[in-house]
Order: C-alpha cells, then sequence, then structure tokens
C-alpha cells in the first residue's frame, strides 16, 4: 500500500512538473456541476462556497449542469448560486442540467447566466486555441435531432480543430445513481469521436469519476476521448454502485476539475477541499 501511493504522489509531482512547461498561450479552466444548494443554509455556508475558493480569478468557469438546487427563478440564481460561483459569471460558460428546468423550460438558466430567455443550451466558442461545444442532455425528441444536427454542421465547418473539449450535463458512462442516463447522448459521442474531440465533461453524478479514453462505441482506446464526471460543486454528495464502471479513478469529495488547455496538449488536476490534487495527468490532443 505504501510503495502504490509514493508512486502515486511521484506520478502527480511529475504531472505538476510539466504542466508548469506549459506555454504562455495556455489557457486555466475550472469546471464542475452540481453546485449550489441552499435548503438547509446560506449560500455564504454551503459547500459551494468551499469550491469557488479553489477557482483563482479570473480563470474560464465551465458549469456543468445543475447549477443550484432550489426552485430555479432568476431570483434564486443570484440569491443562491450568484454569492458564490456567481463571482466568475463574466468568466464562465455553462451548460443546464435537469435542476435547471422547470416546467420543460430554462428561461431562467439562460437569462442569468447568457442575459436573454430566448437562449438555447448548445454552443461552440474558442477558449484559447480549443473549440469549447457545450450541449444540452435535457432534450428529447425533435429539440434533440435539432441539436444534433448542429452539432454536425458545427463539427464539419471547424475542419481539423487541433483540440476540441464538449461538456453536458449527464453522461454517457458513470457509475452511480443516475448510470445510463446519457445513453440518448450516444450518437453526439460518436460524432465527436469521428472528429477527433479529446474531452468530455459531465456533470448530473455527485461524485468525480474519470475514464481511461474511449472510442465512439464506449470501447477503450488509446486514441480515443477521454471522459471526466464531475458532479462536486457542492451539491449533496452520492456514493458509487457496487461494482463500478471500469473508471480510471473515483473520489467522493467536493472539489473542481482544473484543466491547462495548452495549443496541442492538456493537463488535468482534481483539486479537492482541502486543496490537496487528488488525481491528475497530462495528454496530447489527438
Amino acid at each position: 500500500m505504501l510503495e502504490s501511493r509514493l508512486k502515486q504522489a511521484i506520478a502527480i509531482a511529475a504531472v505538476l512538473f510539466l504542466g508548469a512547461a506549459a506555454h504562455a498561450s495556455a489557457v486555466e479552466v475550472y469546471a464542475a456541476g452540481d453546485i449550489a444548494d441552499c435548503n438547509r443554509v446560506t449560500a455564504t455556508e454551503s459547500d459551494a462556497a468551499a469550491t469557488v475558493r479553489l477557482i483563482p480569478a479570473d480563470a474560464t468557469v465551465l458549469v456543468l449542469g445543475d447549477a443550484l438546487y432550489v426552485p430555479p427563478t432568476l431570483a434564486s440564481y443570484r440569491s443562491c448560486y450568484g454569492p458564490t460561483w456567481g463571482a466568475h459569471l463574466a468568466e464562465t460558460l455553462a451548460v443546464p442540467g435537469n435542476h435547471d428546468y422547470a416546467g420543460g423550460r430554462a428561461d431562467a438558466f439562460f437569462e442569468y447566466f447568457y442575459g436573454s430567455t430566448s437562449g438555447r443550451g448548445y454552443f461552440s466558442r474558442r477558449v484559447g486555441s480549443w473549440l469549447v461545444i457545450g450541449l444540452d442532455s435535457n432534450l428529447r425528441e425533435a429539440a434533440l435531432d435539432e441539436q444534433y444536427r448542429w452539432l454536425e454542421a458545427t463539427l464539419a465547418a471547424q475542419g481539423e480543430a487541433r483540440c476540441t473539449l464538449a461538456m453536458w450535463h449527464a453522461p454517457l458512462y458513470s457509475s452511480g445513481l443516475h448510470r445510463g442516463s446519457g445513453e440518448h447522448m450516444r450518437r453526439f459521442w460518436q460524432a465527436l469521436d469521428t472528429f477527433g474531440a479529446d474531452l468530455v465533461l459531465n456533470g448530473h453524478e455527485h461524485f468525480y469519476e474519470a475514464f481511461e479514453p474511449r472510442d465512439g462505441q464506449g470501447t477503450p482506446a488509446a486514441n480515443g476521448m477521454r471522459e471526466f464526471v464531475v458532479g462536486t460543486g457542492g451539491a449533496t454528495l452520492r456514493g458509487f454502485w457496487r461494482p463500478p464502471y471500469s473508471s480510471r479513478v473515483r473520489i467522493e469529495r467536493h472539489g473542481v476539475l482544473h484543466l491547462t488547455l495548452d495549443d496541442d496538449a492538456y493537463a488535468w488536476q482534481f483539486i479537492d477541499v482541502r486543496g490537496k490534487v487528488a488525481d491528475a495527468g497530462r495528454a496530447l490532443c489527438r
């Protein structure tokens, strides 16, 4: 056991050293979903207040859905989410989760994060040299088909983008209560894999889980996409099913995923609320 922990510590130290050598053009990104729960405590006493302290000023923030766990009104985003993660609103890209919807609509979510109730939950942005694609995993039937056509057209228009990150709420692969809830997103996963995307970030499960790269069919493949499930932004944590999915790392602690997005590579660290780097690595873009 001691030898295993020593090897892990050495590996993480090596990643931190390599990360320090990133190009000056690298962008620092912090991601999590399942964030603000003010049902039992105030916003400033919540676990979201602890996780937001891990995010430095001016960093790009990716919200992976379920920004809050009270009825989603504009007032509740401002009073529950706003005092903590809302400090980074100007630098935030967010996708909606199931708790961001009410009565089949996410008007308050769109108004808070994007300034208009006429928004939609999918988009593409350039973050540094990376293409970042946000998708809405709450859509079904015709709306889901429309989003898929948009994704195909967006990927086709990008040509040979060197590095690509996609994010949505319900994961295709996970080991928790919601295992399988993202099955309707499989064709999106396959399209992203065909395009050569590198990272997929999800929330929904209230833990951290990291997978080795997988291909479009979900088979482990060295040149596949790497998935991170990061539902650790502040909502009540939930454990893993037994046996868990064939994931590389499983951690049941609040925290954030810190990504360093370089021109042709990326590094990751899962930082828990104690400030400990509990998982880390570095890889080249596909």
